[in-house]
């Protein structure tokens, strides 16, 4: 990671170093309890005392097993550029979004609003009255749809 962070800035916005994929937080979490759950057997005890709450046992893995594999083996901006934003950075050559003129009515901007709300524009807005840098090392940075940044 480089040390002022502008690595970890995806292109629309987001801050990887935020994402719990990125991270591996939530992976590293599943892992854990998936391993608890087989140093103690679980799979033998939850069908007998925890079937009603737990349903099918076998079920209910698979999905923590899942959980355990979301990790991003590299943050947004060492993918593969399949991604619309990516892309039209990538051909303007822009660090993010707020280097255009247009970023609050983007259309491609728009598919982030279902889980981030407002979240990315008011970043990009951020990044451009006081720099990516600045607005890295703010702290302020918003990932889900009614996060609130410090002082507001």
């Amino acid at each position: 990671m480089t040390e002022d962070g502008l690595d970890l800035l995806a292109y629309c916005g987001l801050y990887c170093g935020d994402c719990a994929g990125y991270t591996g937080d939530i992976a590293e979490g599943a892992k854990a309890v998936i391993e608890t759950l087989e140093r103690y057997r679980f799979d033998r005890t939850a069908p007998q005392l925890f079937s009603d709450e737990l349903g099918d046992y076998g079920e209910w893995l698979e999905k923590l097993q899942f959980m355990a594999g979301l990790k991003c083996e590299a943050v947004c901006k060492q993918r593969d550029p399949s991604c619309e934003i990516a892309k039209c950075c990538l051909d303007k050559g822009y660090l993010a979004c707020y280097e255009c003129e247009g970023f609050e009515d983007c259309e491609k901007l728009k598919g982030h609003e279902a889980l981030h709300g407002d979240s990315h524009i008011r970043n990009l807005r951020a990044m451009r009255d006081i720099g990516p840098e600045a607005w890295i090392a703010s702290g302020k940075r918003l990932w889900f749809a009614g996060d609130a940044a410090e002082g507001e």
